[in-house]
């Protein structure tokens, strides 16, 4: 058996269609995006898309033993997991790359500045805020690595659920990262103003999007935890 599953062709067929939903999803947060300069919509597309396959990640387990008919897509959380690794994978590439341009300084907020001839701090929200998404890919990379059955047999049972309960920690981290830069790092800033750059950005159209899969996590959370433990006292155990 293939992570529980009977066929290599079931398997495949369930990535396929988890691919081609992470696509959409891409596709879409790029669409809305449309008044950004180019390359800052594609850092967001992949950054929005890979979100939201997390959030359906980590939503669909709770939310089952709310509402149990939502338990026939439990069993699509691997899959989700494996694409949410493949396409944010992509992002940290582009924001690397396109962005702080492999400067250890700049992706913690710094900025050189010449009058001076040394880095300054300029963007301390978005030093923490990357370091979050850091630690969120370091727990993900992590995770992906031992979603394999071998990895099970290896690790055991209670070691392999306990070392992926961290797909939560993974989600909240990624969260402040995504929080930040939809209602924080775009917004008028003074420093900006008087190191002559931009100062206004365009609205981001899904902020509010975000902010409810964040709280919609918390929130079913939170009820299941309370169906548990009440299932629990009621049984007697």
């Amino acid at each position: 058996m293939l992570l529980g599953i009977k066929s290599t062709q079931t398997l495949l067929l369930r990535h396929f269609s988890v691919a081609i939903i992470g696509i959409l999803l891409v596709a879409m947060v790029w669409q809305v995006n449309s008044t950004w300069s180019p390359d800052m919509r594609l850092w967001k597309a992949f950054g929005g898309g890979s979100f939201f396959l997390l959030w359906f990640a980590l939503f669909i387990g709770p939310a089952a033993r709310v509402w149990p008919p939502l338990q026939r897509l439990v069993s699509l959380r691997r899959e989700a997991g494996v694409w949410f690794f493949l396409i944010v994978l992509v992002h940290g590439y582009l924001i690397l790359d396109g962005w702080v341009r492999w400067s250890f300084w700049e992706f913690f907020g710094y900025q050189y500045i010449p009058e001076v001839e040394q880095y300054m701090r300029v963007e301390a929200g978005f030093g923490i805020a990357n370091l979050a998404g850091l630690m969120a890919l370091t727990f993900t990379l992590t995770l992906a690595a031992t979603s394999f059955d071998r990895a099970v047999n290896f690790l055991g049972v209670s070691s392999w659920k306990w070392l992926h309960s961290f797909s939560y920690v993974v989600f909240y981290l990624s969260a402040i990262h995504v929080l930040y830069f939809a209602f924080i790092h775009y917004t008028p800033s003074l420093l900006r103003a008087v190191l002559g750059q931009p100062t206004n950005y365009p609205d981001n159209p899904l902020k509010f999007y975000y902010l409810a899969a964040f709280l919609s996590v918390l929130v079913v959370q939170i009820i299941a935890f309370i169906l548990t433990v009440r299932k629990q006292r009621n049984s007697g155990w």
